[in-house]
């Protein structure tokens, strides 16, 4: 039996692992020991709530929603498990990039493991399966209120239990998840027992696993940026006098939003929690299925790349009439630029200020963090083309200088040509700094 690479156990999962995981340079994951035994421990205390003398406990033995009072037996939720997703799996849109709803696997196996929320290890463990065989569910971008990812977690639930309807991503094909199961040996169907369903979908994991690469792109970004003014530097084009108090600025805040984001990696995000007791334990509900810190500092990290923008036009702006930069059309990748800075300006206004309740006042504040985490990565893979034009123009001034030593250095393996247009310069550059930084972005290409 082969031995695992790394092991989850619900508190230790770092975004730099999930980032690795899914990229496929850690190997398999399985369930921690300590973690399993955790999870048999309070999925016993499932059971016993089963009993027919137990207690009411929502969610447990009874139904959800308007049916929260009625008591149903383990026989009517072994039925209504294979139901309970169907209304909340609707998403319109584009597919959301396989990268990230793989991840959303990781991340949800990883919280449940943490033995919360009552489920039996062999669910778990099948989601890891799914995980570790490059299986993705395929998920379309809209579909979440922002308070709970409903919509997406409820197609993830599809998938880990084989309903019908549920559709996979492998191997970059889209395909019905019984299909793909049954190609790989894998059994195409996993009954979902009583609390696995609402376990799966009550919290805001794909919200997070968004912020993940949010987050990582954001990191990569800013040391392609250092590498591109170190170009910048080397011929004293242009100095802006405020950039590196502001830079300063930017550093100590997305030190803020990664800390924050790594802590949600092992949160458990799901309603009733089980608390052990001292003769068992008790359940307890709270609003635990809320991502609003997430939502805070993605509309945060937007809002920094603002700035960043600002200052990327800036510099393109300065170069008219600059030593060097005569020869080159400026005209066009400034207004292209100028597109992009605008739409990050755009896509800064927050939306996490913007909570209304829904579902008739039962949900009283929504923090919309799923949208938040959408504008930051669109936001992000504007200003990665922003770079991609101050890189175009670093190349082009060191050609006519017949000097383009420093870009070599910086980028060795750089193989672009510049006898064409800037336009095409630069989106060559973009593909190049995608490939070599892992830059994900938040739709397939």
């Amino acid at each position: 039996m082969k031995v695992a690479d790394f092991y989850i156990d619900g508190y230790n999962l770092t975004i730099e692992q999930i980032v690795k995981a899914v990229l496929g340079q850690m190997g398999t994951a399985e369930l921690g020991h300590e973690a399993k035994s955790r999870c048999q421990g309070s999925r016993a205390q499932i059971a016993r709530w089963l009993e027919t003398d137990a207690p009411v406990v929502y969610g447990v033995n009874t139904g959800l929603g308007n049916l929260k009072d009625t008591v149903l037996s383990p026989e009517e939720h072994l039925a209504w498990n294979k139901t309970i997703p169907y209304p909340h799996a609707v998403g319109v849109g584009q597919y959301l990039n396989p990268v990230i709803t793989r991840a959303s696997l990781l991340i949800r196996a990883n919280v449940l493991s943490r033995g919360y929320s009552g489920v039996r290890p062999k669910l778990i463990e099948r989601m890891l399966d799914i995980f570790n065989r490059g299986i993705a569910p395929a998920i379309r971008e809209l579909g979440s209120t922002g308070l709970s990812d409903l919509g997406p977690l409820a197609h993830n639930a599809m998938v880990v239990g084989g309903l019908e309807e549920a559709e996979v991503f492998y191997e970059g094909k889209r395909m019905q998840a019984q299909s793909c199961f049954e190609a790989l040996g894998m059994e195409t169907v996993f009954p979902l027992e009583c609390k696995e369903v609402l376990a799966q979908m009550n919290g805001s994991t794909m919200t997070q696993a968004i912020a993940i690469f949010a987050c990582h792109n954001m990191q990569q970004l800013l040391d392609i940026e250092q590498k591109i003014a170190t170009i910048w530097d080397s011929g004293r084009y242009i100095a802006i006098d405020s950039k590196e108090q502001v830079d300063y600025a930017v550093d100590k805040a997305f030190t803020l939003i990664w800390n924050t984001v790594n802590f949600e990696n092992n949160v458990t995000c799901d309603n009733p929690l089980l608390f052990e007791i001292e003769d068992g334990y008790e359940a307890v509900m709270g609003c635990n299925c809320s991502n609003t810190q997430i939502g805070y500092v993605m509309d945060l990290l937007t809002i920094l790349l603002v700035d960043k923008a600002s200052y990327a036009m800036e510099l393109l702006n300065r170069l008219e009439g600059a030593e060097h930069a005569e020869n080159i059309k400026l005209e066009a990748i400034r207004e292209v630029a100028s597109a992009k800075v605008r739409l990050i300006h755009s896509l800064s206004i927050p939306a996490s200020a913007d909570s209304i309740p829904t579902k008739a006042n039962q949900e009283d504040h929504v923090e919309f963090s799923f949208g938040a985490a959408r504008k930051a990565m669109r936001a992000l893979e504007a200003y990665q083309s922003l770079l991609s034009y101050l890189l175009a123009v670093a190349i082009q001034i060191d050609m006519t200088r017949s000097n383009s030593d420093k870009t070599k250095e910086i980028f060795p393996d750089l193989k672009v040509s510049v006898t064409g247009s800037s336009a095409r310069l630069a989106a060559s550059l973009h593909r190049y700094l995608a490939e070599k930084f892992d830059l994900i972005p938040l739709l397939p290409s």
